[in-house]
């Protein structure tokens, strides 16, 4: 019953992916705005999203961590992703919204060291719509200029501990990616008449099929039996995407009515888009605070303490016919924490409030963005803060996550569109009971 209920879900969303995550005018440029990995667990502490794992989660940002999944529970991992923006140039605001799936996995570990993960999350999207009035002198006409559509990530990764002691782990792990998917941006005018709906339609599209890997890697190091480090990295190397460039330009005699239109060119060329070499370092301290005593009982309180750094690298293409884009290397840095009231959650549930089982997490990051116009870098800069609320019903590894992110981004030109927004992430992971494992191998005498 549960593996009918996952192949449904996947077909529902894969129904429905796709979807653009942005609704910023500067997802015009390239193929969008490349996906920075929200999820609900990581997004709440700073973005943080490849040097905080363990056997309760399912983190695909670092293919190194699916063999510290435990033995028999396999994750289903869901996240929606929300946000609320407020666009503003000079004296003109504008509010957007955005409400979509932001992945869905499946991860289980095969063997003592090795682990595998499977799923579906964004590559890059792009979603803006606005329009302007201009008289030609003749005539009033109205263009509307849109864009829309995302590049989707199929992926299949597999991680194996070369070093797998009780003190010290060493890990690597790779994601083989299939993207598929295209991005538009379309300039529609429309004669400003009451009595016609004649226009036009400009439309550029970009579809990508082609293949995509990173690599990555953690060591983990027990110092004390109340202190750990965890180091983490992940990289992606120079590679180079098949894409199909297309050109679409027709008049209409009602502009809304795509049969009514008539195609005066109409042109596909085939090329390649191009990433340089990205990569990410992290570090993740976690210790042991000393007991709590609470009346006739005891909790074990701990902190996680994380920083990394990313840099991304810049994006270009071949397509003759296209103009360079204003695309840069740009990078990313992020400091979180998380609190646990209690670290051994199974071993003494029965003595915990609820407010105890739950795990606070707080953040901060700064990132440059890839878009560059008048000379200027855009930059994104948030506070995070979420929640970790564990769903214990017969010691599953089954929770609920909640990320909130306060942020805003613009280029510090007065002149160019400034974005203030708040983001939000539910998750939930799905793991079978203590005694209902999934994937169990029987025997049969």
């Amino acid at each position: 019953m549960r593996h009918t209920l996952s192949l449904l879900f996947i077909a529902f969303f894969m129904g429905v992916y796709g979807q653009s995550t942005t609704k910023d005018p500067v997802s015009y440029f390239g193929i969008g705005e490349q996906a920075n990995g929200n999820n609900s667990i990581y997004n709440a502490l700073g973005k943080n999203n490849f040097n905080f794992f363990d056997s309760t989660q399912l983190n695909f940002y670092n293919p190194a961590s699916y063999n510290t999944m435990s033995s028999g529970n396999t994750l289903f991992s869901l996240d929606l992703n929300s946000r609320l923006s407020r666009y503003q140039q000079n004296t003109t605001t504008e509010y957007n919204g955005t409400v979509m799936v932001e992945h869905f996995a499946i991860g289980f570990k095969m063997k003592k060291r090795m682990g595998m993960a499977f799923g579906l999350r964004p590559f890059s999207s792009r979603g803006y719509t606005f329009s302007e009035q201009i008289f030609t002198g003749i005539d009033s006409l109205n263009y509307t200029y849109s864009g829309k559509g995302g590049i989707n990530n199929l992926f299949l990764g597999f991680s194996y501990g070369i070093i797998h002691k009780k003190n010290t782990k060493l890990a690597f792990g790779t994601n083989l990616s299939y993207l598929f998917g295209n991005v538009s941006n379309e300039r529609k005018s429309l004669l400003l008449d009451a009595n016609t709906t004649q226009g036009g339609l400009s439309r550029d599209l970009y579809r990508m099929t082609a293949f995509h890997y990173e690599i990555g890697t953690y060591y983990r190091q027990q110092i004390t039996p109340k202190q750990q480090i965890l180091l983490s990295g992940v990289v992606e190397p120079t590679q180079k995407y098949n894409t199909t460039y297309r050109q679409e330009f027709y008049t209409a005699s009602d502009i809304e009515s795509p049969s009514t239109y008539d195609t005066l060119s109409y042109s596909e060329t085939s090329g390649k888009i191009s990433i340089n070499l990205s990569y990410k370092l992290g570090l993740n301290y976690q210790i042991a605070l000393p007991n709590w005593k609470r009346k006739s009982r005891q909790i074990h309180p701990g902190f996680n303490i994380m920083a990394s750094y990313t840099k991304a690298g810049a994006i270009s293409h071949n397509f003759s016919s296209v103009g360079t884009w204003p695309l840069v290397s740009n990078s990313k840095i992020s400091l979180g924490v998380q609190f646990n009231p209690e670290l051994k959650i199974f071993e003494n549930i029965s003595n915990l409030k609820t407010l105890e089982k739950w795990s606070y997490r707080l953040g901060a990051f700064q990132q440059t963005l890839p878009y560059v116009i008048n000379d200027k870098q855009f930059v994104d800069r948030g506070v995070t803060f979420g929640l970790g609320i564990p769903l214990l019903a017969q010691q599953s590894l089954s929770s609920l996550n909640f990320a909130l992110t306060l942020g805003e981004r613009g280029n510090n030109d007065p002149a160019k569109i400034k974005e203030s927004y708040i983001g939000i992430n539910f998750g939930l992971i799905l793991s079978p009971s203590a005694f209902d494992k999934w994937f169990r191998k029987r025997k049969l005498d």
